[in-house]
C-alpha cells in the first residue's frame, strides 16, 4: 500500500477531465495535481484499444470523431476548438458517412445525434487527443495520471480528502472533482459491492450533495456493447474510399431490426481494415446474440447488411473478433443542473457529459462542462 499526496485529485480520465485540468492549468493553478483513471489510458468513452493480443492494432472503439454543434455560440468552446484545430490536434471529418434505413436503402438525410454540425476527427487517436488536451498546458509536468486504479471509498477528514483504490493505495488532496459519477450514482453499489453510495457515506448531509444524487436517481445511461473485428490482410473494400474512415449509422428502425447502432470502418497502418460494431445492451437481438455462438451469428448479420453494399464486402473470415463492454455509456433521462457543479463546503466540484448544457451526452457536453467547471474553480481554489 502506498500514499500520495495531492493539491488536487480528479477521478476519471476522459476528455471532460482534460480539459478542465488543462484550462485550469492556463489560467495560473500552481499544485500538484492527480488524475485517477480505472481504465488502461485516458479518453474514456472517446478511448483507443492498443490491442496486445493483435500487434499493430490501433481501433478507436469508442467515438471515432465528435461533432460540435455550438448552438449557443459560446466564445470559449470556440476557442478551444480553434485552438486544437491549429496546434492540429484535430482536423474536420473526411470520413465517409452514410445513414441506413431498415430496408438498408441510403437515406439522403444523416439524422444521427453524432452528425449534426461541425464533425471533427483525432489527427492520431481519440486517446492521444485527450492527452493532448491534457498537456496543451502542463509544461511543468504538473499532473501525475494513474491508471487502473479504480477508487472504492473516500472520506472527508480534517478539511482533506482520503481516497482508498482497490488496489489498497491511499490518495490525500485537499479538493476534489469527480469527472466520473460512479461514486455518486445507484450503479455504484452493484459495481462497487457496497451498501451506500460512495459519496453520500462520505458526505452525511449537505443540499448540494444530496440534491446531484437524488437528481442521478433519475438520470440513466445507454449500455453499449461494441465488437472489435480484425480483419484478414485478403479483406478490402469494394471500392478504394479516399477517407479516413466509412461510417455507417442505422436510423432507429434499422437498429431495431438489426441490432447495431452505427458501424466503422477504420483504416489500419497495415493497410487492413478494423471493423466497429456499436449496439446497446438492452437491443433483444444483441442479448440473444451473446447467448448464442456470437461470432458464426455476428458474421451472418453483418453479410445480411452488407451483401448487397455497393462499398462493402462480405466478410467470411478474419483474424480476431473481441467484445468491448462498456461499464457505463452515454447518460440519457434527467439532467443535472450545472448550479450543482461545486460544493464549497466540502472542496469537491464535479463535471462531465452528464450535465444540462446543449450537448448532453456528447463529447461536446464533456468539453464545455470542463471549461465551465475550470472557469468557476480558478475563484474557488
Amino acid at each position: 500500500m502506498n500514499n500520495f499526496m495531492y493539491e488536487l485529485i480528479v477521478i476519471g480520465g476522459g476528455i471532460s477531465s482534460c480539459t478542465f485540468v488543462s484550462n485550469l492549468l492556463k489560467k495560473g493553478f500552481k499544485g500538484k495535481i492527480a488524475i485517477i483513471e480505472t481504465g488502461r489510458n485516458l479518453g474514456g468513452r472517446c478511448s483507443s484499444r492498443i490491442s496486445k493480443k493483435n500487434s499493430g492494432w490501433i481501433l478507436n472503439h469508442g467515438s471515432p470523431n465528435f461533432n460540435i454543434v455550438n448552438n449557443t455560440n459560446d466564445l470559449n468552446l470556440n476557442n478551444f476548438i480553434n485552438d486544437l484545430l491549429e496546434k492540429k490536434f484535430i482536423k474536420k471529418n473526411k470520413s465517409l458517412l452514410i445513414e441506413l434505413d431498415q430496408n438498408l436503402n441510403f437515406s439522403k438525410n444523416l439524422t444521427s445525434e453524432f452528425c449534426m454540425g461541425n464533425i471533427y476527427a483525432s489527427t492520431s487517436t481519440m486517446s492521444d487527443l485527450a492527452n493532448k488536451i491534457l498537456n496543451l498546458n502542463n509544461n511543468p509536468k504538473q499532473v501525475d495520471l494513474y491508471f487502473n486504479e479504480l477508487i472504492i471509498d473516500l472520506a472527508f477528514q480534517n478539511n482533506n480528502w482520503v481516497l482508498k483504490s482497490k488496489k489498497g493505495n491511499l490518495f490525500y488532496s485537499k479538493f476534489l472533482v469527480l469527472s466520473s459519477n460512479l461514486l455518486l450514482h445507484k450503479r455504484a453499489k452493484k459495481i462497487l459491492n457496497v451498501d451506500e453510495i460512495p459519496l453520500a457515506k462520505a458526505i452525511k448531509k449537505n443540499i448540494t450533495i444530496d440534491e446531484i444524487i437524488h437528481k442521478l436517481k433519475y438520470q440513466h445511461y445507454i449500455q453499449r456493447i461494441n465488437f472489435l473485428v480484425y480483419t484478414k490482410k485478403e479483406y478490402q473494400l469494394k471500392e478504394n474510399i479516399a477517407k479516413d474512415n466509412l461510417i455507417y449509422y442505422l436510423d432507429k428502425n434499422a437498429q431495431e431490426k438489426f441490432g447495431f447502432e452505427r458501424i466503422i470502418f477504420q483504416k489500419q497502418k497495415n493497410k487492413r481494415y478494423g471493423i466497429v460494431l456499436h449496439s446497446r445492451k438492452e437491443n433483444k437481438l444483441i442479448s440473444q446474440l451473446l447467448k448464442d455462438n456470437f461470432e458464426k451469428e455476428l458474421l451472418n448479420r453483418f453479410n445480411k447488411l452488407f451483401e448487397m453494399n455497393p462499398f462493402i464486402n462480405t466478410l467470411e473470415n478474419y483474424e480476431d473478433i473481441t467484445i468491448m463492454k462498456w461499464r457505463a455509456s452515454q447518460p440519457c433521462g434527467l439532467r443535472v443542473p450545472l448550479r450543482l457543479q461545486i460544493c464549497n463546503e466540502y472542496n469537491i466540484a464535479f463535471c462531465g457529459d452528464w450535465f444540462d448544457m446543449q450537448s448532453f451526452g456528447r463529447v461536446e457536453g464533456a468539453i464545455l462542462s470542463g471549461l465551465y467547471l475550470s472557469e468557476k474553480m480558478t475563484e474557488f481554489i
